[in-house]
């Protein structure tokens, strides 16, 4: 080797060197974006995708279990740290009851578009990150709770549909109807499934133009999203799906549980995830949504609901418990609440 060509290559190897350590990571990425945006809730990413800056708060602290925990969660009291003791213990109580849980979280949107999130960002920047819900998940699996992971099927799916929406915190229509139709799978396996009476109903489709809750924190309410929902009616009565407390199927969470179903500033009537869920399996669920979190306020809700009519839970067969996975790591951390009065 001439000594020219081992100064080049020298010079390309340090090069290459020097470059990758330069490169941040896109958990660093997050990291410093939250600290730039310091003032607002709000982080602006590409093309006018907004992302929630706790999400990336979230994504930034890394693993969020065991060891992990205390780090990586925002609440005060850090003994509430770790989610893991906390689901196992209300996977247990429930299956003391007949109830298997279903726990389905909504993955941060910025884990699903990181290429929307900043320049030089590419659909793959999260790789890492996303791997790190499959252990925390094979974790859970192994622990004897039934996980519905929808990163691969949001990741699939992409490029094809928003699955979430630009300027809100939420899922898309077409996001959520991949959720309602992994619940829905899941349940139909279970064996009591095929002995519940069966309702029909009709799925009209819809765009609707709305100004999501993100745009609305930055005080900017004069664009407007277009979104495609589907509006579930009873075919018989020509009604909208109503909750109901008999259902073997419990629909436990936070806001997701609620979006494009609730009205009002959740967008849209008839068309959320409670609604889609209820017409794939053909029967009206029990929601129990809360604005709040999904973790804490949720179990609370379930439990007061209990307290009150002693026989809630009878026939009661599946609980999804559906909530945004920021939550791992919320303010509020992971209290062990019962399902019922002992």
């Amino acid at each position: 080797m001439s000594r020219k060509i081992a100064v080049f290559v020298g010079c390309a190897l340090i090069f290459t060197a020097v470059s990758l350590v330069a490169m941040p990571s896109f958990r660093e990425v997050c990291r410093d974006l939250v600290q730039k945006n310091d003032k607002s809730s709000v982080v602006r990413g590409k093309n006018g995708w907004l992302f929630l800056k706790e999400e990336l708060q979230h994504v930034g602290g890394g693993k969020f279990w065991g060891e992990g925990a205390g780090q990586a969660s925002r609440t005060a009291n850090k003994k509430f740290a770790d989610p893991l003791e906390p689901i196992f213990t209300y996977q247990k109580l429930l299956a003391e009851k007949g109830i298997t849980l279903y726990l389905m979280p909504v993955p941060p949107k910025v884990l699903i578009y990181p290429d929307k999130l900043v320049e030089g960002m590419t659909r793959h920047a999260a790789e890492q990150d996303q791997k790190l819900y499959s252990e925390f998940y094979a974790i859970l699996r192994k622990g004897g709770v039934q996980v519905i992971d929808l990163i691969p099927t949001l990741l699939e799916k992409r490029d094809e549909m928003n699955v979430y929406c630009k300027t809100d915190t939420h899922f898309s229509g077409e996001g959520l109807a991949l959720f309602a139709a992994a619940a829905a799978d899941v349940i139909k396996q279970e064996k009591w499934y095929q002995a519940v009476v069966k309702k029909e109903f009709n799925q009209s489709p819809q765009e609707v133009a709305i100004v999501g809750d993100l745009l609305g924190m930055i005080g900017d309410t004069t664009v407007e999203e277009k979104l495609k929902l589907n509006v579930v009616k009873e075919r018989k009565s020509g009604k909208l799906v109503a909750s109901d407390k008999k259902s073997p199927v419990i629909l436990l969470g936070d806001s997701h549980t609620l979006v494009f179903s609730a009205g009002g500033d959740l967008h849209a009537k008839g068309a959320g995830l409670f609604d889609q869920l209820s017409a794939k399996l053909g029967f009206a669920v029990d929601l129990l949504g809360v604005r709040g979190s999904g973790v804490t306020p949720a179990r609370i809700k379930l439990f007061q609901r209990s307290k009150k009519d002693a026989g809630y839970l009878e026939g009661k067969k599946v609980l999804i418990w559906c909530f945004t996975a920021r939550d791992f790591t919320g303010t509020g951390g992971w209290k062990k609440i019962p399902v019922a009065p002992k």
